[in-house]
């Protein structure tokens, strides 16, 4: 008999074998990704398809072994939340984000680059993705987060415009 476990808390069994064919985890802290750990205030701003703001209180913190961090966040007036999981893979020097909405919908993220000069992720899809999906963020120091993000399909129309601010909440 198999259980069904929240999206809060997928069984470690299901990530441990996902990550085990999907990439090769070194330790997640290689670069940029201690950077989201902590508790933060976020302010996205859409601006394609529709206008629209939210501010939401999101959660980054390490699991598995700090292999993994594991993001939370819920927005009650829309009635969702997500979960986010992240890594280092090693064998292509990039980090890889998965995202779960209680929508029911889930979204891979293109491996991210670390650039330590300008403390910037970015992320860009590959040109065989149907997709296009390019973003970044950039942390001007410890506490402070900005991001932005485009979606497009492969006609090049946007399916998505944000971008968005983050403050770490309680130093």
């Amino acid at each position: 008999m198999t259980t069904r476990r929240s999206a809060k808390h997928p069984t470690r069994a299901a990530l441990a074998a996902a990550a085990a064919v999907l990439c090769v985890p070194g330790l997640a802290e290689e670069g940029g990704l201690e950077r989201f750990a902590g508790r933060w205030e976020v302010r996205v701003n859409t601006l394609q398809p529709e206008r629209k703001s939210v501010i939401y209180p999101e959660v980054y913190e390490w699991v598995l072994g700090r292999r993994f961090l594991r993001g939370y966040s819920e927005r009650p007036e829309e009635g969702t939340e997500e979960v986010i999981y992240a890594t280092y893979d090693a064998r292509i020097r990039g980090y890889p984000f998965w995202i779960f909405s209680s929508t029911g919908t889930y979204t891979y993220l293109p491996p991210a680059s670390w650039n330590p000069a300008t403390r910037t992720m970015a992320w860009d899809s590959p040109r065989e993705w149907d997709i296009v999906y390019k973003g970044r963020c950039v942390f001007p120091d410890d506490d402070t987060r900005h991001c932005e993000l485009i979606v497009k399909d492969w006609k090049g129309k946007v399916l998505l415009e944000q971008e968005s601010s983050a403050v770490r909440q309680g130093g």
